[in-house]
């Protein structure tokens, strides 16, 4: 009995998990699981020294060719960060960074066991740090701030729908407003291993129509950068408690202009577009007197870059496609002029794209709701925001 089942158990796993490799079929999806290592360097003006964290990572990929794919990255890591110390006894803090990425991933050599992947990969990381207290309790700090990864991997083929990821190195750059003026900027190393569970159809068989379109993308926007008023008291002279007020505003509004690509998915309509708009914000900072007249006015400028992610559904086949779009929106901020604009929001647009030659134009209103800028923040922006925007692509 156990020599007659044998071969029937063998078989089933040669069902289950072919051993051929055939390097020129690449799966729709990817999904990677595993161990991370995160080693955060020194924060500039701050007290915190370097700390090495540990934790997990984990990717979703949608191969849109056999060789360009996009990604959604998540991580979690944990671990002691130490305080400089002020006095003769040090201090360590419990400190957690999630990070939320997206972006594009290209495959650069393959083999029949061997793949290797290069990507480059935008969004926001959340980092709490868990500050001690008088009566020995902790309260969560958080702060999100725009994060880049770029970085590769290399994978190991096993059967055709199982790898193993050797390594994912990546260097994970990120930037916040803190202290209410002041830039900080941290190039921390992440590295993680794990496997790669593969699914769906090879894409080599998709059609052969173009799938990839770069161009550039610009415009107005069509409401204020800034409109917000600050309350505050100064001690007078005489010992007295004066009240005081403050206005941020803009007097224009904003352009914004930058390159664009875009992807198409395996579905028919469905593609994916990634902007890099820069926008330098109008910003004009004044006080506010008693009667309502403005003193003390400084014009100034907030320079930011929006990187917005879209998801694009056209309708019909005529040369005149209605589109809609929707998708995450990343923001890098610099400049900041007593500003911190926020990291990320949500975006939604409505357009029509049309060919002109081998040149398509996409004139498009887009909506973006941004999350709130940080308490300390002086002049805050406006979180809804409209631009018109004209996209000439290629």
């Amino acid at each position: 009995m156990i020599v007659t089942k044998f071969p029937n158990f063998v078989a089933l796993l040669a069902l289950l998990f072919p051993l051929s490799v055939t390097a020129e079929d690449t799966p729709k999806l990817e999904a990677f699981g595993g161990y991370s290592f995160l080693r955060l360097t020194d924060q500039p003006r701050t007290l915190f020294k370097p700390a090495s964290l540990n934790g997990w990572n984990v990717s979703l990929k949608l191969n849109v060719t056999p060789r360009v794919g996009l990604v959604a990255d998540f991580s979690g890591h944990y671990g002691q960060k130490e305080i400089t110390p002020l006095t003769l006894n040090s201090l360590t803090t419990a400190t957690r960074q999630h990070t939320y990425l997206l972006g594009p991933e290209v495959r650069i050599f393959e083999s029949s066991r061997v793949v290797v992947n290069l990507r480059g990969l935008i969004g926001v990381a959340h980092t709490n740090a868990l500050a001690p207290t008088l009566n020995r309790f902790t309260f969560p700090t958080g702060n999100n701030t725009f994060a880049v990864s770029l970085g590769g991997s290399m994978d190991y083929r096993i059967t055709n729908r199982l790898s193993y990821r050797i390594v994912q190195p990546e260097v994970l750059f990120t930037r916040s407003g803190s202290m209410a003026t002041s830039n900080l900027n941290q190039y921390n190393f992440r590295m993680s291993t794990g496997l790669v569970f593969t699914s769906g159809g090879s894409s080599s068989d998709q059609s052969s129509r173009p799938r990839l379109s770069f161009g550039v993308i610009g415009g107005a926007a069509l409401t204020d950068a800034f409109g917000h008023e600050t309350t505050g008291f100064v001690v007078g002279t005489n010992g007295g408690i004066q009240p005081t007020r403050s206005l941020s505003y803009s007097t224009l509004k904003d352009y914004a202009i930058g390159p664009t690509v875009e992807v198409g998915l395996p579905w028919r309509r469905l593609s994916v577009e990634i902007d890099a708009l820069y926008r330098p914000m109008n910003l004009m900072m004044a006080g506010v007197d008693a009667d309502g007249s403005l003193n003390s006015i400084s014009p100034a400028t907030v320079v930011t870059w929006e990187f917005p992610m879209m998801a694009k559904y056209r309708f019909g086949s005529r040369s005149v496609k209605p589109f809609i779009e929707a998708g995450p929106s990343f923001r890098a901020s610099g400049n900041l002029n007593n500003a911190s604009p926020s990291t990320y929001g949500g975006a939604a647009g409505i357009g029509l794209d049309t060919n002109v030659g081998k040149v398509r134009i996409g004139p498009l209103v887009r909506y973006i709701h941004w999350a709130a800028d940080p308490d300390y923040a002086g002049s805050r922006t406006r979180r809804n925001q409209v631009e018109l925007l004209m996209g000439l692509s290629f």
